[in-house]
């Protein structure tokens, strides 16, 4: 860790150039004059005299060196963007990418001192400034970054988790991930977990095998491991020849020390497909008491972790809202339940919202779960659908067997949501020939087929309002259209988003731009975000004007993007 350099009072210094005087009274006020003044300097000498009072209060403030401060000043002011280049930084300055390039020493310390985190794509390489930093900057000190400390086997596997998401992000290196790992199996060292995998003496990659593998059984109580799963653990997702051929050959530790085995499918093993033995499962895993944790639950949106959120609808949509939210309650509807089978009926609830991007139909399902109690199984279509010829269709069953399994062992079903749809409403094509055509009709005809036994309740949300495939639409029972808002519901939005805007502004904003409700969130982040970096809290119409015309890419006043 290093050790930050921090003066014992604030002070404020005069900046002073050939034609202006400037007093610094905090670190984002030295980081905005040092911002201004790098502009087209190519960072030489004259841009260090200039600036070199507020690089000299930030560098004492933050235990950093002069080109430091500098760097991560133009990190901070490029903040909003999760994903800042070299090249913009280098143009803005005037200099080649190659002196940012050589700057990349000290680009390293920001990164190990956690005041930015690097995304290393195949080919490209970008970075971001973690909200905490700048939480940190905002109150003029340091930012230090303190890991807690890994106390047993749950936390382990929680902590797996969340290496495993900045991985994914490209945050976060395989071989880092090697060294994390083994740094928390020390601290853990002592649990009968860590006490009988070290027992095992597997070499280090197998054992990054075997937990990746624990990891998904402990958060998924995934049973069925393919290679593309196993595609997460590495750099690119790239699977060395080497995990593949011993997998398949049966000739991996793993196996031998039966921690592992073949999915057995109709009384036949698959070589592609893998599960912790049940051994593995009992003598690594049994202090973890997963009975208990009713496996059932893993990776479920909790409803009573969902925060409360008012909704802005017209008033077409607030009713069928209104109505649902009633039918969904848990005596209501158990009452229609038994109304509907009496009638020899079906029984699940298959919803659809349906309408422009932007306008509240996923945060709808969320609010619908939290004032019902329900919880909800989200689908990622993405990741149902594999590469692998008749993965997708063995995923869509299994998704539809685990919730049958939950709603078998609840009292209050969950809903099950598809998020962005479209990939599976759509219409399904005729004559298909092409393998992925045919993958394609089969999970649809899967769906179809589910919808019609379900029990539960299933939400679709889609920006399809063409392309609905006719056989999904006689499926739902429910089809709520989202309508953009109305200048009246804009100007609630409005002034729901921004506390403090006046009733005159709203209804300017409101009746001038023509913005979802999606695209007002947007805007009220980034100003959320600006009022961080300058320090200042109101509200200036003009900034508000300027980023609604910036908002869309296809605002006229903008160039094109494209071919």
């Amino acid at each position: 860790m290093r050790k930050l350099n921090i003066s014992k009072q604030d002070k404020s210094e005069n900046i002073k150039d050939k034609t202006q005087t400037i007093r610094v009274k905090s670190i984002l006020e030295a980081f905005e004059h040092i911002v201004e003044l790098a502009e087209n300097s190519n960072l030489d000498d004259d841009f260090f005299t200039k600036a070199s009072s507020c690089i000299r209060y930030a560098s004492r403030k933050l235990g950093l060196t002069s080109m430091q401060v500098v760097l991560l000043a133009m990190f901070v002011d490029r903040s909003e963007d999760r994903r800042i280049m070299m090249s913009e930084m280098a143009k803005y300055t005037g200099c080649r990418t190659t002196k940012f390039l050589r700057l990349a020493d000290d680009i390293d310390i920001l990164e190990q001192c956690r005041y930015i985190r690097a995304s290393r794509g195949r080919d490209s390489l970008s970075y971001r400034v973690p909200a905490p930093v700048l939480a940190a900057l905002r109150a003029n000190v340091p930012y230090t970054h303190v890991e807690e400390p890994v106390m047993d086997t749950q936390e382990f596997f929680d902590r797996f988790d969340q290496y495993l998401s900045e991985m994914s992000a490209g945050e976060l290196t395989y071989s880092e991930l090697c060294n994390l790992i083994a740094d928390i199996l020390e601290e853990i060292k002592d649990t009968t977990f860590a006490r009988n995998l070290a027992r095992l003496d597997l070499e280090g990659e197998d054992r990054m095998l075997f937990l990746f593998m624990a990891h998904l059984f402990v958060r998924d109580d995934d049973d069925n491991i393919g290679f593309h799963d196993i595609e997460e653990l590495y750099d690119l997702r790239e699977i060395p020849s080497w995990v593949r051929r011993e997998f398949r050959s049966r000739s991996s530790d793993l196996f031998e020390k039966k921690l592992i085995e073949n999915v057995n499918e109709d009384g036949m093993a698959r070589t592609d497909a893998f599960k912790l033995t049940d051994s593995a499962k009992q003598d690594l895993l049994g202090e973890l008491n997963l009975q208990a944790f009713a496996k059932s639950d893993k990776g479920l949106v909790m409803a009573a972790s969902l925060a409360e959120k008012r909704l802005i609808y017209n008033s077409a949509e607030a009713g069928q809202i209104a109505e649902l939210t009633s039918i969904l309650s848990a005596e209501r509807f158990s009452q229609v339940q038994t109304r509907l089978e009496k009638a020899g009926m079906r029984k699940g609830f298959c919803c659809i919202f349906y309408g422009a991007p932007g306008t509240g139909k996923t945060e709808t399902v969320y609010q619908l779960a939290r004032r019902t109690g329900r919880d909800i199984m989200r689908v990622d279509v993405d990741k149902i659908k594999s590469c692998w010829v008749g993965e997708s269709e063995k995923n869509i069953k299994a998704l539809f067997d685990r919730y049958r399994n939950i709603c078998s062992s609840r009292e209050l079903a969950p809903i099950l949501l598809f998020n962005e749809a479209d990939a599976v409403l759509g219409v399904r094509m005729e004559g298909a020939s092409r393998a992925v055509d045919k993958m394609e009709n089969s999970i649809q005809n899967i769906i179809l087929q589910e919808m019609e036994s379900l029990d539960g309740i299933m939400i679709a949300t889609t920006n399809l309002t063409t392309n609905l495939d006719k056989a999904f639409e006689r499926r739902f029972l429910y089809k709520i259209r989202f309508e953009k808002p109305t200048a009246e519901s804009r100007a609630i939005i409005w002034k729901e988003m921004l506390h403090g805007l006046s009733d005159s502004d709203a209804a300017l904003l409101a009746k001038r731009f023509d913005l979802s409700g999606g695209e007002i969130e947007n805007i009220s982040r980034k100003h959320t975000v600006n009022s961080i970096l300058a320090g200042k809290d109101e509200i200036v119409i003009d900034d508000i004007i300027d980023s609604c015309l910036n908002e869309r890419l296809d605002n006229s006043n903008r160039s094109r993007i494209g071919f």
